[in-house]
Formats: C-alpha cells, sequence, structure tokens
C-alpha cells in the first residue's frame, strides 16, 4: 500500500450550524503528475510541506440522507469495522482509544483525492440540528484518504482506498451515531456515505437474552427480546423520556424497532422483559455463495465463464423455502468475507471481481410488492441496486451484482409497495430456531443536552 503526501495547513475558522465547512485543495494536481512513480515503486514518498495554494471554502448538502448508500458509479466494495476484526460492526468506545477501518475500491487506475468528514445524527438518525460542527469534531472538519493500492494479477484495474480513524487530524468528541461522508474533490461531490457509532463509558449496564416467542400465536415463527437496564449510580431523573432504545437483527436496518418503553421502573433499573414490540420475524438462515476461488466452482455454483466483460458466476437456481422444514446452516448472518485464496497475499488489491448471476424461479411476477437481496452484498440497502426484476420468458426474478472474490450471504425480501414495509418471510418463511444476532443499542438524551449520547451497546444471540 502506498501513502499520499501530508500537508500542514489551517483550518477553516468560519462554521455555520449543520454545515460542515472544509477545506478543498489543488495538490492532488501535483499528484496526477507524480502518478507514474508511484507505479513504479513501493516506496513512500517523503512528506511535503505545501504552501500558497488557492483555498476554497465548501460544504457537505444539508439533504443528504444519513444512509449507507455509494453514490459514485465506480465506488465499489465499501467496508467499515472496527480496526482488526473484519466481522465487526463499526462501533468504537470513544475514550478507549479503539480504531475503525474505511476501504473501497474505485474501478479506476487513476489516482483520485478522495477527503472525508463526520457528522453526528440523533438515535433515529436524523441529523443533529442542534450541534455545531465545533461541537462534536476534534481537530480539521476534513481529512484526506492517504492510503492506497493498485490492483495486481485481476482482471479488473481498480485503485483500493483506505482509512483508520479516528486521526490526529479529526476525531469525534461526543458519544452517538455518525455518518463517515467521503467526497471527490469537492464536498458537493458526495462518494459515498456509511454509519457508524460511538459509545461512551457509563456505569449503565444491559442484561438480556434473545428466545423464541412467549406468545402463543407467535410461538413458532418469531423471537422476542428480553433485557433489562441497571443504572449502577447513574442518575436518570425521567427515564421514559431520557432514555432511547433501539434493536436491531443482524447488520439490518430496515426491521429496526424504536420507541420501546419499559414495562416496569423498579428503582434503579429499567425492566423491557416480555414486551410485545420487542418482536421479530425468526426468519430463516442465510443463502450464501463461495468465489472466494474463480477457478473452479464451490457449493452453489453452476459454472463460471470469462469473456470480455470478464468473469460470470452464474449460480443455482435459488428455490422459495417458504413451507420448508427448518435446516440448520452455519453462515455468518449476512456479511462478506473478502478473500482470494488462489495464492494472494494481499486480498485487498488480489481480489479479483465478478459478474454473479442470481435467479428465482417464481410463476409470475408479484403486483403489491418488489423482491430485492438482502445483506452486505448489496450494502444492507433496499434500492436500485438490489431489486430484482421479473423474466417472464425464464418466468422467474433475475438479478446480476458486480462483486468482489469472497464469501458471502443474501436473503431474498419483499417489500409492500403501499406499506413499504420489507418480508422474508415470503420467500425465505419464518422460524423460531433461525441463529440471529441482535443489538440493543441504549441513547440518553437528559434535559439541557442537545444530543443523544450512546452510553450502552449490547450483543445477544438466539443459541446462545
Amino acid at each position: 500500500m502506498h501513502q499520499l503526501p501530508q500537508l500542514l495547513f489551517v483550518p477553516n475558522s468560519g462554521e455555520e450550524k449543520n454545515k460542515p465547512y472544509v477545506i478543498s485543495h489543488d495538490y492532488f494536481d501535483l499528484m496526477k503528475i507524480l502518478q507514474p512513480f508511484y507505479k513504479r515503486s513501493l516506496v513512500f514518498l517523503p512528506f511535503f510541506l505545501v504552501t500558497g495554494m488557492n483555498l476554497a471554502v465548501a460544504q457537505v448538502p444539508d439533504t443528504l440522507p444519513n444512509v449507507n448508500r455509494v453514490y459514485g458509479n465506480m465506488i465499489k466494495t465499501v467496508l467499515l469495522y472496527k480496526d482488526g476484526f473484519e466481522m465487526s460492526a463499526p462501533v468504537m468506545n470513544i475514550s478507549s482509544g479503539e480504531r475503525l477501518k474505511l476501504s473501497f475500491d474505485e474501478l479506476d487506475p487513476d489516482l483520485k483525492r478522495f477527503r472525508y468528514t463526520i457528522r453526528h445524527c440523533e438515535a433515529d438518525w436524523t441529523t443533529s440540528s442542534e450541534l455545531l460542527i465545533s461541537d462534536y469534531i476534534v481537530g480539521f472538519q476534513d481529512d484526506a484518504i492517504n492510503d492506497f493500492g493498485y490492483s495486481y494479477n485481476t482482471t479488473t484495474n481498480f485503485t483500493h482506498y483506505s482509512l483508520v480513524f479516528p486521526t490526529s487530524n479529526l476525531r469525534p468528541k461526543l458519544s452517538g451515531n455518525y455518518i463517515i461522508i467521503v467526497y471527490l474533490d469537492d464536498p458537493s461531490n458526495i462518494m459515498l456515505t456509511w454509519r457508524f457509532m460511538a459509545v461512551e463509558n457509563m456505569a449503565l449496564s444491559v442484561a438480556g437474552n434473545a428466545h423464541q416467542a412467549n406468545n402463543v400465536n407467535d410461538r413458532f415463527t418469531r423471537q422476542q427480546v428480553d433485557f433489562t437496564l441497571e443504572y449502577n449510580g447513574m442518575t436518570i431523573n425521567d427515564p421514559t423520556r431520557e432514555i432511547k432504545i433501539v434493536i436491531t437483527q443482524n447488520d439490518r436496518w430496515d426491521n429496526a424497532i424504536r420507541g420501546l418503553m419499559p414495562r416496569f421502573v423498579r428503582g434503579s433499573s429499567l425492566d423491557y422483559t416480555d414486551e410485545p414490540q420487542s418482536l421479530f420475524n425468526g426468519g430463516n438462515e442465510f443463502r450464501s455463495f463461495d468465489i472466494k476461488s474463480l477457478l473452479y466452482q464451490s457449493e452453489r455454483i453452476r459454472k463460471i465463464d470469462y469473456d470480455k466483460n470478464g468473469y460470470h458466476v452464474y449460480l443455482l437456481d435459488d428455490l422459495r423455502r417458504t413451507f420448508k422444514n427448518y435446516i440448520t446452516d452455519k453462515e455468518i448472518n449476512g456479511r462478506k468475507l473478502i478473500k482470494n485464496e488462489e495464492h494472494a497475499q494481499n486480498s485487498d488489491i488480489e481480489a479479483d471481481y465478478a459478474h454473479v448471476h442470481f435467479f428465482l424461479p417464481f410463476e409470475a411476477p408479484l403486483s403489491n410488492g418488489q423482491i430485492y437481496i438482502l445483506g452486505a452484498v448489496t450494502d444492507w440497502q433496499l434500492n436500485d441496486s438490489s431489486r430484482m426484476n421479473y423474466d417472464f420468458q425464464r418466468k422467474g426474478y433475475e438479478k446480476t451484482l458486480f462483486v468482489k472474490q469472497g464469501y458471502y450471504n443474501y436473503l431474498y425480501v419483499f417489500k409492500d409497495n403501499k406499506t413499504g414495509r420489507s418480508d422474508e418471510s415470503l420467500i425465505e418463511g419464518n422460524h423460531w430456531e433461525t441463529e440471529n444476532e441482535y443489538t440493543i443499542w441504549v441513547y440518553y438524551h437528559p434535559a439541557g443536552v442537545q444530543y443523544d449520547r450512546l452510553i450502552a451497546v449490547q450483543d445477544l444471540n438466539t443459541i446462545h
């Protein structure tokens, strides 16, 4: 991996509510001149002190949604996780020195000047409108993404970028929800946004478990999350207003549960057990495909072809599991693991890309909704990029995704046109036995504070 030279500059002193001012630079013109050097040498360039540059103030659009989303057509394989733990959620302790790692590929061999900033959000992922940028950022209001590497021994040319943060130039000051915003050249040219969370150390503790639903009507199809909060000496004057609870299943936000109220307040504890609103569909184990090697066909792969557009991986037809008996299966709960097993030393730059073809037989198209592929393979988003199209000749839904070598999990989800609700049971079935991970997010908003503080994160699993 290479690293861009560091710059010394003075941050912009002006600021306005909710509009992250950043400073755009012209120094990447120098990088274009020096790019041939990078491609020929593994030696890092020395540090440069650049002065006399043309500085211009720009700002991130207010209307930018606080979601995981890729805007750049050439941006692929976005990953954000705790540094050193690739399968972990993007959660950092604000005071422990923990760091997160962001990485992505651009399907272009030319070096680009990517920069980033961050934005603080409330528990419901709306922008924290009462905070100034200086309230939640320590240091500069934006920073450069300096680490990069060129693809090696791949049929698809790309440049791999990575960032480990917080850095000495920019770090979050407050706990809570954030998005990291990556842009090219100017903050109005957004490439991607991704969610992460910063938790602070508080005395409050969470104890709970996820299990088969207690309700007779839901007992064989749904799962229930029970938990209690213990103050442990922490002062909470009005728990029904000051405490906000969010529960997520696996890494999904489309079916998150919010707005839970405790059933009982007992002294210094809040009891959320047997809460009827804390029920999730059990769903089914994730489907999977393995393309860590493109030289042989692993399980569930029908064939692998190669043409002028690159590799094509054709999966076996996926059948509906609506009324099938539950079968246990080892998977990674919808995540993805990037890896090239073909003697690669660094999968970041040596894992190739392939067109993966999905097909779900279905007698006729659904008139009241759409079918989507859900999982890290589609960035957990229900949008045009993950929506399947109906093929009348083949009688089924089809989709082709361009993905990097690795191991992937996914589900088929139905989204109702009228309600906008997503439901995996139509295609995948619903079983209380399914192994699922749940995360309880506890936010604290006492009187006089201008934002939702994230004070506890508790992970649960249905099998332990």
